[in-house]
């Protein structure tokens, strides 16, 4: 080695590392072959998803190349719902503020999607840049995971409007997408996670008896306290596929789809007049 020049130096530490590289991957390969189908999956799962946080999104445009990084698209998704976002309060017994949930708007009239249990312990209220509104509930079945209300002003002087979020699909998803949620005790907090469970049922068809399986329940990796309850499920695109549905009680948690919301936002236009809403 000592006889050698710093440029030969280099260059045989190059060649050693390619060798070592092509070793590696022969071996990799090997293995890959002989491991079972689940671990073999779960390893192209880890790359995948490697791959994709390192890895910008890039958009050609005439004339110039956009580069988009993921990072970009949660505050994107963010900007785009959180000021649709609202979190409630209920007055308890002794006259204090307790925090009961979170709902999202879904119409400039001020219809609110939020989880079912959160109509449960009284009045729901919440403020909007300074101006404090009542929940009107319009819609609570007990076959549901979801209910439908109107946000009223306590004392108004003008007709408000609100902001709206975008109601997406639950069509496409897929497991190990980025979920952002947008909840908490103020209803601003965000949190992120992975799109871990997506838990279908299968529906037989009388007449022909084929099968089909169905999205139920969306299942997101982070945890969340009661407070969150009924908080936007967001993809990076910015739409909301589901809504979160938590029982602190026995401990479960599960994302009701939006398609639930969506059916139940046109019941009520039908039942309540429109001038109503």
């Amino acid at each position: 080695m000592e006889h050698l020049t710093k440029a030969q130096i280099v260059l045989l530490t190059l060649f050693v590392s390619f060798v070592s590289s092509m070793a590696t991957g022969i071996v990799v390969v090997t293995l890959m072959e002989q491991a079972s189908a689940p671990v073999s999956q779960t390893i192209t799962n880890v790359v995948e998803r490697t791959i994709e946080k390192i890895t910008p999104t890039i958009i050609e445009k005439p004339g110039k190349q956009v580069i988009i990084k993921d990072e970009d698209l949660v505050v994107s998704a963010i900007d785009r719902n959180i000021k649709s976002v609202v979190a409630f309060r209920i007055a308890s017994e002794g006259g204090d503020s307790l925090v009961s949930g979170v709902g999202t708007i879904v119409s400039p009239e001020g219809l609110v999607v939020t989880d079912r249990g959160n109509f449960g312990a009284g009045a729901l209220t919440t403020t909007i840049d300074g101006v404090q509104y009542v929940l009107e509930v319009l819609s609570n079945e007990k076959g549901n995971t979801l209910g439908i209300g109107k946000l009223t002003p306590v004392s108004a002087t003008s007709t408000p409007k609100f902001a709206t979020a975008t109601l997406g699909s639950s069509v496409n998803l897929r497991l190990g997408q980025t979920a952002v949620v947008i909840g908490g005790r103020d209803g601003k907090t965000i949190t992120t996670g992975l799109i871990n469970n997506l838990e279908t049922k299968t529906i037989v068809d009388e007449a022909t008896k084929a099968e089909t399986k169905v999205l139920e329940n969306i299942g997101v990796s982070s945890r969340f306290a009661g407070s969150s309850n009924g908080a936007p499920i967001i993809t990076l695109s910015g739409d909301i596929v589901g809504f979160l549905s938590i029982d602190e009680i026995i401990g479960t948690q599960k994302g009701a789809l939006v398609t639930e919301a969506k059916r139940l936002i046109e019941e009520v236009s039908k039942i309540v007049p429109a001038k109503k809403l």
